[in-house]
């Protein structure tokens, strides 16, 4: 059985994506991404992708199993997904979700990864959305508890 595969960005399409990354992000997250990419071996950046995709596939067949946000196993692979962005850049909460709106937004994206499943880029925004708002309510719950720690502490 043929798998299907994402395709892979020629160096003029990786610039043209630099170039839209440098306007949306600033040159910092750009060039940050460009000095790690460039810190690795060529059969490191071939593990790299092979993982990327692989991470990509697993989301495609979560989907097609019905799996939805919130699903342990979805939440699991965009762990995994994010984890995996970090070969290139610290991934913020804004970038996470700014990469799932990409995903379903972006005629490009949204062709490779229709190429895995039709239905993919509309899912990935959807369940990525839902990731992203759980880590921030995480994140304010964590805060808040170390406020009220910190009042408790004052008070005594």
């Amino acid at each position: 059985m043929n798998k299907k595969r994402l395709k892979r960005h020629s160096s003029q399409e990786q610039k043209h994506y630099e170039r839209e990354a440098r306007l949306q992000y600033g040159p910092g997250v750009v060039n940050e991404s460009i000095a790690r990419w460039g810190s690795y071996s060529p059969e490191r950046q071939d593990e790299i992708i092979a993982e990327g995709e692989t991470i990509y596939s697993e989301l495609a067949e979560a989907m097609q199993r019905g799996r939805r946000a919130g699903d342990s196993e979805v939440i699991a692979l965009l762990d995994r997904w994010q984890a995996h962005l970090r070969h290139f850049y610290e991934p913020n909460l804004d970038i996470l979700r700014g990469l799932g709106h990409l995903y379903n937004s972006h005629p490009e994206f949204i062709a490779n990864f229709q190429n895995l499943h039709a239905d993919l880029p509309a899912w990935l925004e959807r369940v990525i959305d839902d990731y992203v708002d759980d880590l921030e309510t995480a994140e304010l719950e964590r805060m808040l508890a170390e406020d009220e720690a910190r009042a408790q502490r004052l008070s005594q």
